[in-house]
């Protein structure tokens, strides 16, 4: 499978730019407008639950093992919780920049080698967080943009980094459903860049040489967006088996959060 990745100061550029992009994508008067991949949240949700990640992720790096408070995943950091509900949008807003800001300042890509706690076995290190960070950063900066209806398409680059995160890091680190595991191969082809999965019960085997018997093509944006439930097929190139490809995105689903 292709392995190649994003380096470290790359990264760390489209985190900085995504952090901005989410924060000027919010519309004070449209606050409470529901995210359309993400139901029964709002953009106040949202922008609170990124918040919330952020700093989780910044007190998990800087406290050496992982918080005893879990972020909500539809709302709110616990100890925000008072302030979150009425806050003005301005309030809102500088929260997000306040915490991104530690975040940035952590995630130092000069030391993206250095041991850092993380939940991934084979990762231990403050790059793991870099590059997961990008990524959960510019997914979510679409959905605030999606909920005022002016989505702009990810980066492409990131966007062919993100494709392969979510097969090696997600399927890769969790058992996807057994339902979805019909060991059918499944080609995903973005300019540059080709990764062949197939699903078997417990195991995910990267089959670059196999052929497959269906095959996801098109730009990396929209094939990093619909592997998480952002876009759907009419934006692809879809051939061979659909139900294969539709039971890979399934898998998917089952695994990220």
């Amino acid at each position: 499978m292709d392995r190649q990745e994003l380096n470290p100061h790359a990264l760390a550029l489209a985190l900085r730019a995504e952090v901005t992009a989410l924060a000027d994508a919010v519309d004070p008067t449209r606050l409470e407008d529901p995210v359309p991949a993400c139901p029964g949240m709002t953009v106040r949700d949202l922008v609170e639950h990124v918040t919330t990640v952020h700093r989780h992720v910044t007190r998990w790096v800087t406290g050496g093992a992982r918080p005893s408070t879990e972020p909500a995943p539809d709302g709110p950091d616990p100890a925000d919780v008072d302030s979150a509900d009425t806050a003005p949008a301005d309030d809102l807003v500088d929260r997000y920049r306040t915490g991104a800001a530690a975040l940035l300042a952590v995630l130092d890509p000069a030391r993206a080698t250095a041991p850092a706690p993380t939940w991934c076995p084979w990762d231990q290190t403050l790059g793991f967080w870099l590059r997961r960070m990008a990524h959960e950063t510019a997914v979510h900066r679409v959905d605030v943009q999606a909920a005022n209806g002016r989505a702009a398409p990810l980066e492409q680059a990131l966007a062919a980094d993100g494709v392969d995160e979510v097969l090696r890091l997600w399927l890769g680190c969790h058992q996807p459903p057994r339902a979805h595991t019909s060991g059918r191969a499944v080609a995903l082809r973005v300019p540059g860049r080709e990764w062949t999965v197939a699903l078997h019960p417990g195991i995910v085997d990267f089959c670059s040489g196999a052929t497959p018997d269906a095959v996801v093509s098109g730009a990396a944006s929209d094939v990093d967006l619909w592997l998480w439930g952002r876009g759907d097929e009419s934006a692809l190139s879809v051939e061979g088996d659909v139900a294969a490809v539709r039971a890979l995105r399934e898998a998917v689903a089952g695994v990220t959060v």
